[in-house]
């Protein structure tokens, strides 16, 4: 990433791409709160911290390729996962 511009677009297309994962894979409505980019010589992903939209106790994870938008993993509550 260059400046903080750039940061800021490819956080946001993550989240939102992160959000729509959540929904569509798991029907759960998330929260992220916070980010972390993985550094530079590791690739371009980013990981996404939050929880749930009707449970900010219940945590959640998703490392996401900030380019391609791919998920490379979730972390959600096993509970949660519908089999």
């Amino acid at each position: 990433m260059s400046d903080s511009r750039e940061d800021a677009q490819a956080i946001n297309k993550a989240m939102n791409a992160g959000k729509t994962y959540f929904k569509e894979k798991y029907d759960l409505n998330v929260e992220f709160t916070r980010h972390k980019f993985n550094p530079p010589d590791l690739g371009t992903d980013v990981g996404l911290y939050g929880h749930l939209t009707e449970d900010p106790d219940t945590e959640v994870f998703l490392l996401i390729n900030y380019e391609t938008l791919e998920v490379v993993t979730a972390g959600v509550p096993e509970e949660l996962i519908k089999k």
